[in-house]
């Protein structure tokens, strides 16, 4: 542009003073970033306490509250940390208080003599007087006599004789007597608990004590006569003065009717079902 042509007040007027150019002024950003690398160490070091105290808190407030134990919880937790510790009572025992009164001594009178001589047991079935035993027992015998657990003696009379399960139901003349609870022998498994009760060498109630080892067994009796199947094979010890008892389980209920083991030997016994000795008797509660 040519000088005539610039507006008026805009030429350059030789030796004025020109204006200073005032630097820009710095941003706080770029103020603060010195100071931002210099405490840097510092402001991690904040962070990591404010993020501690934070978690603490929320932990802390989703924790349950603490309940207060009182000296009622002590008590408690002290009778219940005995009774844990107590030995609990051995089956054989509760098993024999349940079945003993029930149980009954066999004596016979054979040959003319005058004095009845031990020959096994039994178990009372009902309240009535009748009672059950082994049939091989009462082979020759003149007369039959029963001795209950409180040491009455009565006379008994055969009513049923079952040589197939070597069983034989008896009678006396007076009841009210405490009969034993029987249990179906159906649901018994090698292993389980079986207890003889009976008058062994006729020296009254004894306890002997085992498990069931074989089921089903079939064996040929020392006294003769044809093999006696479906038995239950236990390993309580047996003797004579054993037949005819009855075998119980833990709880004390009759499962089957004791006979001697073969060939007399001791450790090895054998018993009828209850099932098959009750229907016999006419009185199969299963």
């Amino acid at each position: 542009m040519a000088r005539g042509d610039r507006p008026y007040g805009t030429f350059p007027h030789d030796g004025a003073e020109q204006p200073s150019v005032t630097p820009t002024r710095a941003t706080l950003r770029q103020r603060f970033a010195p100071f931002a690398r210099r405490t840097r160490p510092a402001q991690w070091f904040v962070a990591s306490v404010v993020t501690a105290v934070v978690l603490i808190a929320v932990g802390t407030a989703l924790l349950p509250r603490s309940a207060v134990i009182t000296q009622t919880d002590v008590k408690r937790a002290v009778i219940d940390a005995l009774a844990s510790s107590t030995p609990k009572p051995n089956v054989a025992i509760e098993a024999y208080d349940r079945v003993k009164e029930s149980v009954v001594a066999v004596r016979t009178r054979t040959g003319g003599n005058a004095t009845p001589q031990p020959r096994g047991a039994g178990f009372i079935l009902d309240t009535g007087g009748t009672i059950v035993t082994s049939l091989h027992i009462l082979s020759d015998a003149e007369a039959i006599f029963v001795v209950f657990y409180d040491g009455a003696e009565l006379q008994a009379q055969v009513l049923d004789r079952q040589p197939e399960f070597d069983m034989a139901v008896l009678g006396v003349s007076a009841g009210g007597r405490k009969q034993a609870t029987l249990a179906s022998a159906k649901n018994l498994r090698v292993g389980d608990e079986a207890m003889v009760v009976g008058s062994p060498l006729g020296l009254g109630n004894g306890l002997s004590v085992g498990t069931v080892s074989r089921l089903g067994t079939l064996v040929q009796p020392a006294w003769g006569g044809p093999p006696i199947g479906g038995l239950i094979q236990f390993n309580a010890a047996v003797y004579p003065g054993n037949s005819g008892g009855p075998l119980v389980n833990r709880r004390g209920e009759v499962i089957g009717i004791v006979i001697v083991a073969a060939n007399e030997l001791t450790g090895v016994g054998f018993a009828v079902p209850i099932d098959a000795a009750a229907s016999v008797a006419g009185s199969n509660p299963f």
